[in-house]
């Protein structure tokens, strides 16, 4: 084994000076791992994310209640009068009065304007001047038919007498005859003057038979004339009497549309009057929906903020293509008098579909549209978290959850606008107002 030519003294002073250099090299090297390890932090607590704090000093809530949802189908429609007249003269004339105006309520038989035409007023005096001639001929002509009648009968008379004295001096020729005081030849000729009488009553009598026949039938055709010319009368003051328009029923006048010269043919349109006691809503629906109900369902019809019910009273049996795809026809129909509803006005029917017993609810608010109706807040001590919720149905002033919250947990709902991209944020219990 070798030894160190070094003496001892020499090997020991180069130990000492060794140990202290390892020392600081150490040193160096713990405080350059400290260094980065100071210079990482501050990098890393520099640039990390800040967890944003935020406290909501005033706030609204409200509590998860329970009530029963009714589910509908909401449709727009039209309420038409279920009974419309249109005003119309029954002859041409002119107008001379206007007693209503559009808008204006009226009853049966009231008057709503008046004509006058010349012509019509003409034709019945026409009418009335050819009755009364026909009248007059028929007294006249009555009283020359009995004078003629009267004559004819005292024809027949005057025959009756002859025929009686012929059959007198006919039986006393026989028995002058049979005593053979005259000839044959007399009492022939007694024979012969008892038919010639009886030829001349015959004959009156077939002579008075036919004028009476003929006056009859020249009575009738007078009669018959003056039958024509009372209708005649009777259709002119039909005509005159039409120079009034009346109401059919009672109701309310919807338009009137009279021409600027007032001259009107018969039939003429002049308006509308409609009965508002019966008045129906009229919608037309998507096919597909029709199957989610019938008639008889109950709807709510909404005009502005007034409700009134009503119910499905005929739905079409066949679908039609109009502007917006094809509709089916639904007429729903109100249980009440609706008068104060102008006729075509449109109107929001909510069919009733179903009803969704104890569902939980939440009053509507400024959550919602802030919330974009996918979260809430709820409340947890002094802090709210976020949470993720399911809406359904809107009725009123609530809105339906489907899932995300249980009853009576406490919900904001004002607005989310100031803090809604946090999970979490701290609440001052104080500054709560409960709805």
């Amino acid at each position: 084994m070798s030894e160190s030519i070094l003496p001892e003294r020499l090997r020991n002073q180069q130990q000492k000076r060794k140990t202290p250099g390892k020392m600081r090299q150490l040193s160096l090297a713990l405080f350059t791992i400290a260094a980065i390890a100071l210079i990482a932090y501050g990098a890393y607590y520099f640039f990390m994310p800040k967890q944003e704090s935020f406290v909501l000093n005033f706030y609204t809530y409200a509590s998860v209640g329970m009530q029963d949802f009714l589910e509908t189908l909401t449709v727009k429609g039209t309420v038409i009068p279920e009974k419309v007249a249109i005003i119309t003269p029954k002859v041409g004339g002119t107008i001379e009065e206007v007693y209503v105006q559009e808008g204006q309520d009226v009853v049966a038989g009231q008057p709503l304007l008046r004509l006058y035409s010349a012509d019509i007023v003409n034709e019945k005096n026409l009418a009335e001047t050819e009755l009364s001639e026909a009248k007059a001929k028929l007294a006249e002509t009555g009283m020359i038919h009995e004078r003629e009648q009267e004559t004819g009968r005292l024809k027949v008379l005057e025959a009756k007498e002859k025929l009686a004295a012929a059959e007198k001096d006919l039986e006393l020729q026989k028995l002058l005859y049979e005593y053979g005081t005259i000839p044959r030849v007399e009492l022939e000729r007694a024979e012969q003057a008892v038919e010639a009488a009886k030829r001349l009553v015959t004959q009156s009598e077939s002579e008075l038979e036919l004028l009476v026949r003929k006056h009859e039938a020249d009575l009738a055709a007078i009669a018959k004339t003056i039958a024509i010319n009372e209708e005649k009368v009777a259709k002119a003051q039909e005509k005159i009497d039409s120079f009034l328009v009346t109401a059919e029923f009672d109701g309310r006048i919807l338009s009137l549309k009279l021409p600027n010269n007032r001259v009107v043919t018969a039939h003429q349109e002049l308006g509308e009057l409609a009965d508002l006691t019966r008045q129906v809503v009229e919608l037309q629906v998507s096919p597909g929906q029709t199957e989610r109900f019938g008639v008889g369902t109950p709807v709510t019809v909404s005009l502005g903020q007034a409700e009134y019910s009503g119910e499905v009273s005929y739905i079409a049996p066949q679908a039609k293509q109009g502007t917006d795809g094809p509709t089916v026809l639904v007429r729903v129909d109100f249980l009440e008098e609706v008068p104060q509803l102008r006729p075509n006005s449109s109107v929001t029917a909510n069919i009733h579909l179903h009803v969704h017993k104890d569902s939980l609810y939440l009053p509507r608010g400024a959550y919602l549209t802030s919330g974009q109706q996918l979260f809430v807040y709820v409340l947890d001590g002094h802090r709210a978290l976020k949470r993720e919720v399911q809406f359904g149905l809107l009725q009123g002033n609530s809105v339906q959850i489907l899932r995300g919250l249980e009853l009576g947990e406490r919900v904001i709902i004002s607005s989310y606008d100031a803090f809604r991209h946090l999970d979490e944020i701290q609440i001052l219990p104080e500054g709560g107002h409960a709805l």
